[in-house]
């Protein structure tokens, strides 16, 4: 007898985790990339964005039904893991691992090959970076979404998806600069991969704009999903594939204050 649609949703985050590939910053020498992530200064920015972005989207979700890890390395200064778990402890089904450096794909595999699967039909994957924010309803959409497009989840090819509409907001001395998107190709907030129990890929398998050269793709511009971030500490220049700019402040600002949990007015102000 088939067994019942079950879905598990699992999200990564990954926290200053030192991987041996996949930075553009931060120097060839591995303790030089240490030295450059855990600077002092540079983990208290990151958590203020965390704090003001990332977490609050996580807690805000209309459906709590889900799990998120933050894959951390183990030479995260103590203080610094100690300070991300308070944080997280609010947040149901959410834990930290922490891991030895490896490549970066290598070490989310294993995270995810970690959870087992027993009870469920199928996993849904997501990827999410710790300076971005999702909708208040990015866990809804994603389950339904997923549920009404299952018959297209075959045993050795999963379905992508990616949720392309939203905002950015470019932090810089002066007014902060928020504008809206809609991206031609998925970004690297909200991407999933929609698998059937035991495929061993997750969304992180493939450079997220690339998602539909490798998986069947479904993109829904429906709704704004995301909030990126544009900073002085972005690892890679952010680049929008797409149109842009086609709303007036009075209409982002509806769109914002709509859908996600983070006030237009917070945001000009980071």
């Amino acid at each position: 007898m088939a067994q019942d649609y079950n879905n598990q949703v699992i999200g990564l985050v990954r926290f200053s985790f030192p991987a041996l590939s996949g930075f553009s910053k931060g120097g060839d020498d591995f303790k030089e990339l240490e030295a450059f992530l855990y600077d002092p200064e540079r983990l208290e920015r990151r958590f203020y964005l965390f704090e003001k972005l990332c977490l609050p989207s996580l807690l805000a979700q209309t459906d709590p039904d889900f799990t998120c890890v933050f894959l951390v390395g183990n030479s995260l200064p103590p203080a610094a893991k100690d300070h991300l778990q308070a944080l997280i402890s609010p947040l149901a089904n959410a834990r930290i691992v922490a891991r030895e450096s490896e490549h970066n794909y290598a070490a989310i595999r294993k995270v995810y090959d970690s959870i087992p699967q027993d009870g469920f039909s199928h996993r849904t994957s997501f990827r999410l970076d710790d300076d971005d924010a999702l909708s208040n309803d990015y866990i809804k959409r994603l389950k339904q979404t997923a549920r009404k497009l299952e018959p297209l989840c075959k045993p050795k090819l999963p379905l992508a998806l990616s949720f392309n509409r939203g905002f950015y907001v470019q932090i810089k001395n002066g007014e902060n600069r928020i504008f809206d998107a809609c991206e031609r190709t998925p970004l690297s907030v909200g991407s999933a991969l929609f698998a059937q129990a035991g495929h061993p890929e997750n969304v992180y398998a493939r450079n997220h704009r690339f998602l539909g050269q490798f998986f069947n793709l479904y993109s829904d511009v429906s709704e704004p999903n995301f909030i990126r971030a544009i900073h002085r500490d972005n690892d890679s220049d952010p680049v929008i594939v797409g149109h842009s700019n086609k709303l007036s402040k009075a209409e982002i600002k509806t769109g914002i204050d709509t859908h996600f949990p983070i006030p237009f007015d917070t945001l000009q102000d980071l």
